[in-house]
């Protein structure tokens, strides 16, 4: 019997010394060693027991100190290569973007394709075009240059208004078109 505990103690402490001397990600005892360890543990009185040498803890040097990591982690899609495109994503678009604004108020939340034009009023600064949305039925009055939801108003004319839509094709290229709506009723 204490041919066995004079064994296990050893073992215990070859593998001690070991795991002291290993990097921190292999200081793993395995379970063979934990339970050799609480078997061996109360065969021994605790006042006898030498502490590991690891208890012993000295302070780094300020410049053995490791550095703090302050810049982000790495995100997790790597940004890919110019005229490459990504093998695990699709390139055709089912839907596109979806079908209108986010925004509900205001000339910005208007869809190029949801505007009706109901009548251009020329004034000394410049023409302004009325328009009404056909989703929430409210008038808007835009000028040459203002931006809507998906483009902006390129020229107004006696009778017409063109504007310049963004659109994202089904590969996902972005482009613009032109779009021209008129006026139903003759010029006054």
């Amino acid at each position: 019997m204490k041919a066995r505990t004079l064994v296990s103690i050893c073992l215990i402490s070859g593998l001690a010394a070991v795991a002291q001397t290993a990097p921190p990600s292999q200081k793993v005892a395995t379970d063979s060693a934990k339970a050799a360890a609480t078997k061996a543990a109360p065969a021994r009185p605790m006042a006898t027991q030498a502490k590991p040498a690891a208890a012993q803890h000295k302070p780094m040097a300020a410049a053995q100190k490791p550095v703090a990591r302050t810049a982000a982690k790495a995100p997790a899609k790597q940004a890919k290569a110019p005229g490459k495109r990504d093998p695990f994503v699709n390139p055709v678009r089912e839907g596109g973007p979806a079908g209108g604004p986010d925004c509900t108020v205001g000339k910005k939340c208007l869809a190029i394709d949801t505007i009706l034009l109901r009548g251009i009023v020329r004034a000394p600064s410049g023409s302004i075009a009325v328009v009404e949305s056909s989703t929430r039925k409210v008038t808007y009055f835009l000028r040459e240059s203002d931006p809507v939801f998906n483009g902006y108003v390129m020229k107004i004319t006696a009778d017409s208004v063109m504007f310049r839509e963004n659109v994202m094709d089904r590969f996902g290229k972005q482009g613009t078109r032109e779009i021209v709506k008129r006026v139903s009723a003759p010029p006054v």
